[in-house]
């Protein structure tokens, strides 16, 4: 188990929500979950390893002060922040396709147990409303999880419009690949 309970070694997990929810931060929570070996929202256990956070949407020195903010919020001291590494992408990322193979390559020997990507509207390829599209998308995740030995963390933007009525798999936007991918999803609505 990579997350007791929820997700294992070499599988891919779905965050879904609308904007503002605060996905990223519970990426980077988790990011720190994990090299720090602690608990994640303060309930799962976090094998303790390595893992990249892929950051496509902030700039460099917001997405470093999020860390410290997370760490400082959640009273975890960083003992092992070495083991976070961040690939800041803003401005220069390019679509999965082209993103694994480099990915890949940049991460072969770093020994990652999880790498996490925020967010996958920034390099999706094709028509996220096309089931055949979304999954030729998708099976990048998988190439990574195979090629690293690593789980794929990823998060995704609800569809637009009213979500109380739809059940946590149809939340996301696209093709209902998105939800149907995942081997482990979690879905944060506004109670």
């Amino acid at each position: 188990a990579l997350i007791d309970g929820v997700l294992r070694q070499g599988h891919k997990m779905l965050i879904a929500g609308p904007p503002k929810a605060g996905k990223s931060f519970a990426l980077i929570e988790l990011c720190i979950s994990i090299a720090e070996g602690k608990k994640w929202l303060g309930r799962f256990h976090c094998a303790q390893g390595k893992v990249l956070y892929i950051n496509l949407e902030l700039d460099r020195a917001s997405c470093l002060h999020r860390f410290k903010d997370v760490y400082t919020a959640i009273g975890a001291k960083p003992e092992h922040i070495a083991c976070i590494d961040i690939w800041n992408l803003r401005g220069t990322s390019c679509p999965m396709d082209k993103l694994a193979p480099k990915l890949i390559r940049r991460a072969a020997k770093k020994g990652y147990i999880a790498v996490v990507l925020d967010p996958i509207y920034k390099v999706i390829t094709g028509d996220e409303n096309s089931a055949d599209q979304m999954a030729k998308f998708c099976n990048q995740f998988d190439l990574v999880c195979h090629e690293l030995g690593c789980a794929m963390i990823y998060c995704h933007h609800h569809s637009k419009g009213a979500q109380g009525g739809k059940r946590s798999t149809d939340r996301a936007s696209g093709s209902g690949v998105c939800a149907r991918d995942p081997d482990a999803m979690l879905d944060m609505t506004e109670l």
